[in-house]
Formats: structure tokens, sequence, C-alpha cells
């Protein structure tokens, strides 16, 4: 089993690769600039939203839990390249924009500034947060709605293959990122739960019909990959 998931995910990687490489460039300029724009340009009043008792649960700790909170980007920018077919990933940037736009909306519309203490040190990888995140863009989370959006991909992608050690401890992490979000104070408990939601549904919008499921497998075929997209 092992064997044969690796060569899987290494005839992933090599399909469509250019149009991969175009769209992790043209997304990340896109979703950076927007987003680094936003988080620090306020054009209407800022919303304060209740904390919870999680929030006060969580004390601030930005040592360890900031590389924590920066371990995300790590699958967020690799798991998208695992999808074997062009309609996978048309379906992929489909829900992406959709989390781009009304998460974008709602930080221009109703900002939210982060509970990060002003007066935060930017040591480790906190300065790395306090450099490039701003903080009117707190609510929706967009931590936790891509968490729940690639949870959902990877479920797409690897179905039942992926060893039981292995998705526990994808769960895990998972859970420990959004106890960062916390634990950083970049987000309130109530930003989760948004972004959370938001996720969900730009995985039932990109992926509600089912693909020309002959057209994918043809693709598939092509490249060596098995068709697991959708």
């Amino acid at each position: 089993m092992p064997a044969r998931l690796f060569r899987n995910v290494g005839a992933r990687l090599k399909a469509h690769w250019q149009l991969k490489l175009l769209l992790t460039i043209t997304l990340n300029l896109a979703f950076w600039g927007g987003y680094s724009f936003l988080g620090r340009h306020v054009f209407f009043p800022i919303r304060t939203p209740p904390q919870t008792w999680f929030d006060h649960a969580i004390p601030f700790q930005p040592v360890p839990w900031a590389w924590v909170y920066l371990s995300q980007f790590l699958f967020v920018s690799t798991l998208p390249w695992l999808l074997g077919t062009r309609e996978g990933l048309r379906r992929y940037v489909r829900g992406l924009a959709f989390i781009c736009g009304v998460s974008f909306s709602i930080f221009l519309f109703c900002p939210v500034a982060a509970p990060r203490p002003a007066d935060a040190a930017a040591i480790g990888a906190m300065r790395w947060i306090i450099c490039y995140d701003g903080i009117f863009n707190a609510f929706p989370s967009l931590h936790a709605a891509f968490l729940v959006y690639l949870a959902a991909l990877g479920w797409r992608i690897f179905r039942g293959s992926l060893p039981w050690p292995v998705a526990a401890g994808a769960v895990l992490w998972a859970g420990l990122i959004l106890y960062a979000t916390i634990a950083t104070r970049q987000h309130y408990a109530v930003d989760l739960v948004a972004g959370g939601a938001i996720g969900y549904l730009a995985d039932w919008l990109a992926w509600r019909t089912s693909p020309d499921t002959s057209a994918a497998q043809a693709i598939a075929r092509n490249s060596g990959v098995a068709s697991q997209d959708g």
C-alpha cells in the first residue's frame, strides 16, 4: 500500500505541472495582494465580536504556537498539486474564488481587528506573522476556511487510501492549527466557526455536480494518474 500510494502521489505531482505552476504563481499574487491591502486599510467602522469561554481559556502564547500557525502553509501550497485532472483544478479554483470573494468582501465592509496585543513581541515566528499579516482581516478566519476546504479536497484525492496513522496525524495537526489561531491572538473563536462554514460551502459549490467522468478518466489515463478527483 505505501509503495502504491507514493507512486500515485508522484504521478499526481507531475500531472499538468505547467498549469499548476502558473496557477500557483497567479493565485498567490492575487490572494496576497488583496489580503495584505485589506488587512492594513479600513474604510468602514471596525466591529468587535463577542468573546467566548474558548477565547478566555487559551492564553496568549506566541511561542511555540506561532510556528504551528504558520505550518498550515505547508499543505495549503502542496495539496492542490495532487489534483490529477484539469477538471479537478478548475473546481479547486472555483471554490477558492468563492472563499476569497466572500472573505474579502467581509474584510472590506465589516472589518474585524484581530485581538493580537499591540505590544506583542516580534520574535521568532511571531515576527513573520506581524510582518505579513495585518489586523483587520480576522473575521472570517481564512485559516479555518482553508483547513475545511483542503481537508475535503484531501478526502476527494485519497478517498480511503491513506494509512490511518497519517489520516489521524492530519486531523491532529489541523486541530493544533486551530488552537494556534487563538493562542497567537490572530482570531476569535467565532472567526473559526465562520471560516469553517465558508470553507464547507466552498467545497459544496465546487463539487456539487459530478465532472464529465469519461473526460476525466481520459485525462487521467494520459497522465498515468488514477481518477480520484471527484
